[in-house]
């Protein structure tokens, strides 16, 4: 059987912006979170799109990808569950 993901059953269920914010810095992460909660044959399922990534109000997504992803990605998926 194929994934649930893959025949786009799936629908978007939030859209959010995950914020880290100091005194030196705002970052801005903007997702979008997929979930489906599966079937007999098929587990839930979910994924995680992030659309930019902004520093300080400049476009970062491409540092992100290539450098912060694996530091920030569990944090923003789990704020994207806790907000589905």
């Amino acid at each position: 059987m194929g994934s649930l993901l893959n025949n786009k059953i799936m629908t978007i269920v939030h859209q959010g912006t995950y914020a880290l914010v100091s005194e030196t810095y705002d970052l801005q992460i903007d997702y979008h979170y997929y979930y489906c909660s599966g079937d007999y044959e098929h587990p839930p399922e979910e994924d995680l799109e992030i659309k930019e990534v902004t520093l300080n109000d400049e476009d970062i997504t491409d540092f992100f990808w290539d450098f912060v992803e694996d530091k920030v990605y569990e944090q923003v998926m789990q704020h994207a569950r806790d907000n589905r």
